[in-house]
């Protein structure tokens, strides 16, 4: 009897164990550090929960981490999906593995066939001529050749632009270009012709249509296509010795030369050196044929021949002053290699006198020439004056007062 009562109780406590089970949601055991997670009505997904906190309930879910007291875990009440702390009686479970991460399968690369791009013909090359940095004078002398062939040249005419074209290969290269007309290269044939000048050539030749090309080259040489006094150039050399200076080119207004006292018995003023030591050799040769020399005007600044011109302007107009007067600037007599000897008096007529006549026929041999020739002065600018005397040097002096030029035509004569 004491057995089966025993027995009886046995099987009813574990008849309720499984009424009650059947009636409440089965709770699975919560590893430890993880908690339950609602999944749609379910709460049996366990999820893990960071250490030191549990989850709490906020309106029905259950978002928000609150910490677990040290010795409690989570568990549910009935089929209420709250979780609450109960003390730590279950033994500690240990952590549910979690399962090993497959290896990421890469697909296979597939490489795009490569497309070969289409066969294109090269064009054919055509021949180079050689650099002109590399290129041999004959090379140059063949190239120069070839241009200049079927252009209607003179025998005489291709031999004289052939050396040039060597020389210069720049202009070579802009008659392989085409730049260069046949009248172009006529003008370049002489030996005077310029090459910065060209346009002003074909200009002057439009507007002069029977000049030859010696005179087109000849009269814009001497600038006579432009005015005097317009389009005015700055000296950029003063010093030399060979400098132009007249009424299309004027010196720097604070330009002065190193000058040298003519001395006394050779009249007033300096010069440079060796114009002031020239003119007293010639002085010296003068006299012992019994012709006396002097300056009566040689050096001037800037500042002087202002005023000079300026005092001319008191009593004649402009353009009468323009003929016998240089503006500041623009006269010769600021070079320090010009004198006015003797006199400077259009009145005086010293074109009549032994002393002129020594002058024209001696003072190249001492390297001066007579300045402003009688019916030149639509070259020079200025009307005749007999007593106005410029060193250039005695070669110079010599052409000059041989071929009977002005300073003008003798520089516009030279060669390029």
């Amino acid at each position: 009897m004491h057995n089966f009562a025993v027995k009886r109780c046995v099987w009813g406590i574990m008849a309720a164990a499984l009424g009650l089970t059947m009636l409440a949601p089965a709770v699975a055991v919560v590893p430890k550090g993880y908690g339950l997670s609602p999944q749609g009505d379910d709460l049996s997904v366990a999820t893990k929960i960071p250490k030191g906190y549990g989850l709490s309930p906020e309106k029905g879910d259950l978002p928000a981490a609150d910490p677990i007291p040290e010795g409690y875990h989570l568990g549910t009440e009935g089929n209420s999906a709250i979780s609450t702390l109960r003390p730590e009686v279950c033994p500690e479970v240990p952590p549910i593995p979690q399962p090993e991460e497959s290896p990421a399968v890469v697909p296979p690369v597939t490489e795009s066939p490569v497309v070969s791009p289409p066969v294109v013909e090269p064009p054919k090359e055509q021949p180079v001529s050689p650099p002109l940095v590399s290129a041999t004078e004959q090379q140059l002398r063949d190239r120069a050749v070839k241009q200049l062939r079927g252009r209607g040249l003179s025998k005489a005419q291709t031999e004289a632009l052939t050396l040039r074209l060597v020389s210069s290969t720049t202009l070579l290269v802009l008659l392989e270009q085409g730049e260069l007309t046949t009248d172009d290269l006529v003008y370049l044939a002489l030996p005077n012709g310029r090459s910065d000048r060209l346009d002003r050539y074909s200009s002057w030749a439009a507007a002069h249509p029977k000049d030859k090309a010696e005179t087109v080259v000849l009269q814009v040489n001497m600038d006579r296509d432009r005015l005097f006094y317009e389009d005015i150039q700055t000296i950029s050399d003063p010093d030399s010795l060979t400098v132009l200076v007249n009424k299309n080119y004027i010196l720097p207004d604070s330009y002065a030369p190193k000058l040298e006292a003519l001395g006394s018995g050779y009249g007033s003023g300096s010069l440079r050196p060796e114009a002031a030591q020239a003119f007293r050799a010639m002085a010296d040769a003068a006299r012992e044929d019994g012709i006396a020399l002097r300056s009566v005007s040689a050096y001037r600044s800037y500042a002087t021949q202002r005023s000079t011109y300026n005092r001319y302007l008191n009593y004649n107009q402009q353009a009468v002053v323009d003929t016998f007067s240089a503006r500041p600037g623009h006269s010769e007599h600021q070079t320090g290699l010009s004198l006015d000897i003797n006199t400077a008096n259009v009145q005086a007529h010293f074109e009549n006198t032994p002393a002129y006549a020594w002058l024209k026929e001696h003072c190249a041999e001492y390297g001066f020439i007579l300045r402003y020739l009688q019916g030149k002065d639509a070259i020079t600018g200025y009307r005749f004056e007999p007593w106005h005397y410029r060193y250039v040097g005695v070669e110079t002096a010599k052409a000059c007062m041989d071929q009977g030029v002005t300073y003008e035509e003798y520089l516009a004569l030279q060669p390029n």
